[in-house]
C-alpha cells in the first residue's frame, strides 16, 4: 500500500487502528503480521494514551522508515493558544520516535470547537509544517453535523482527505451517508473510522447474529460490518480498531476475499438493523475521549459496554452474573459515583447524554 492508494477513492486497504491496543508482545505479532500482508498505514493519536509509545516499540524500532506510513492527530481540546500546536505536535514526534508524520489529522471536529480551531489557526499551522516537511499530508477527522462538515471542505479546500465514521448503522440510519456524499462531492478520499463502531457490531443481540450465521456460518460477525465500510464509495483506506492477534488475521482473511455486499447481503443487513434496534443499548464506541475530563474519575466505557452486554445477554443473565460483570470494575469508578456535572458530554463524538447512560447503567447494575 503506497500514499497513492490511501489517497486514491475506491481503492479499499486495511488501517491499522491503534486505539485499542493489547500488551506490546501481541502488539508486535499484529504488527508483523498486518506488514507481512502487504499493508503499512498506522494511525494513532496524541490522545491515545500509550499507543504512540507502543508504535515506537513495536513498529518504529524495528522496521525501515521507508516501510510503512504514521498518521496522527493534533486535539483541539489540549490547545489554547497557537503555540500549544508546536508542543503538541513535537510531543506526538518524540513519543513515536519519527522525524514526520506521513498523515497528520486535524482531530475529532464539532461544530462547537469551530471558534477555537480558526482562532488558533490549526489548519494553517499545520500547511506551515507541510511546507517544512514535518507533515506529508494534511486532513482531518470530523464528528460534527452535515452542514459544519460541508464549512470545513468549502473553507479548506487544501485538505488532502477526510476521516469518517461509517459504518452500517450510521449509513443507514444515521448522517454518515451525508458525510459520505459531501466527502465526495468536495473530491476528498474518505479514510474510514469505527467501521465496527468500537466493536459493538462485532458482538450483536442473538436474533441478528442468528440471521448472520444462517447465511454464512464461517464468517464472523464483525466480517459483515468491515466488508460494509471498505467497500462504501470513495473510501480508501478502513480503520479496524484491532485489539488482538485474532482479530488482526480475522480482518486480513475478510480483506484477502474483500467484494461490496450483493443486494441480498444489504437486506440482510436491513434485516440485522431491525433486531438490534429491539433491544436498548448504549451507542459508545470505546473512544474515551470523555474520561479524562471526568472528575470523579468514572470509567465510562466500561460502564456502558458492560450495560450493553447485559442489554443484549440479560435473557440469559442472572443476578450473579450481573453482579460478577460489574463487580470487576473499582467502586469509585463505578457509575453510581456520577453527579450529573455534564464536563464530559462536550467531549463525545457520538453525541451521547452520559449522565443520563450512567443512570441506566447504576440502575441495572444497582
Amino acid at each position: 500500500m503506497t500514499t497513492k492508494d490511501i489517497l486514491t477513492p475506491n481503492t479499499p486497504s486495511l488501517g491499522f487502528g491503534a486505539m485499542r491496543l493489547p500488551d506490546a508482545k501481541e502488539t508486535t505479532q499484529m504488527v508483523d503480521a498486518y506488514m507481512d500482508s502487504g499493508y503499512n498505514y498506522f494511525d494513532t493519536a496524541y490522545a491515545y494514551g500509550g499507543s504512540e509509545e507502543l508504535l515506537k516499540k513495536t513498529l518504529v524500532q524495528r522496521h525501515p522508515r521507508d516501510s510503512y506510513m504514521v498518521a496522527n492527530k493534533l486535539p483541539p481540546w489540549e490547545l489554547k493558544k497557537a503555540t500549544d500546536c508546536d508542543k503538541v505536535f513535537k510531543k506526538s514526534l518524540q513519543r513515536c520516535g519519527l522525524d514526520y508524520f506521513d498523515f497528520y489529522l486535524m482531530h475529532s471536529l464539532t461544530d462547537d470547537r469551530d471558534k477555537l480551531i480558526t482562532d488558533i489557526g490549526m489548519f494553517e499551522w499545520a500547511f506551515e509544517q507541510k511546507k517544512r516537511g514535518l507533515i506529508k499530508h494534511v486532513g482531518f477527522s470530523f464528528h460534527g453535523t452535515t452542514p459544519y462538515l460541508e464549512q470545513l471542505l468549502k473553507r479548506h479546500p487544501q485538505s488532502e482527505f477526510v476521516q469518517l465514521q461509517l459504518n452500517y448503522v450510521d449509513v443507514l440510519r444515521g448522517n454518515a451517508g451525508e458525510w459520505q456524499a459531501l466527502a465526495i462531492k468536495y473530491n476528498q478520499p474518505i479514510i474510514v473510522m469505527e467501521p465496527i463502531r468500537g466493536g459493538t457490531l462485532a458482538k450483536l443481540p442473538a436474533s441478528a447474529e442468528a440471521l448472520l450465521k444462517a447465511r454464512d456460518p464461517s464468517r464472523s460477525i464483525s466480517s459483515w460490518a468491515l466488508q460494509y465500510a471498505a467497500t462504501l464509495e470513495g473510501t480508501t483506506s478502513t480503520l479496524s480498531g484491532m485489539s488482538s492477534l485474532a482479530q488482526m488475521q480475522d480482518n486480513l482473511k475478510t480483506f484477502r476475499n474483500l467484494k461490496p455486499p450483493t443486494p441480498d447481503e444489504l437486506e440482510l443487513l436491513e434485516n440485522v438493523l431491525v433486531e438490534m434496534n429491539k433491544e436498548a443499548g448504549i451507542a459508545c464506541t470505546a473512544c474515551k475521549y470523555c474520561h479524562e475530563h471526568c472528575p470523579r474519575g468514572i470509567d465510562i466505557a466500561a460502564c456502558f459496554s458492560m450495560y450493553n452486554e447485559y442489554m443484549r445477554n440479560k435473557a440469559d443473565s442472572g443476578g450473579w452474573n450481573r453482579s460478577m460483570m460489574y463487580g470487576v470494575l473499582a467502586d469509585e469508578r463505578k457509575a453510581d459515583k456520577c453527579t450529573s456535572c455534564g464536563a464530559c458530554v462536550g467531549h463525545c463524538p457520538q453525541k451521547l447524554d452520559i449522565p443520563a447512560g450512567l443512570k441506566s447503567v447504576a440502575k441495572a447494575f444497582g
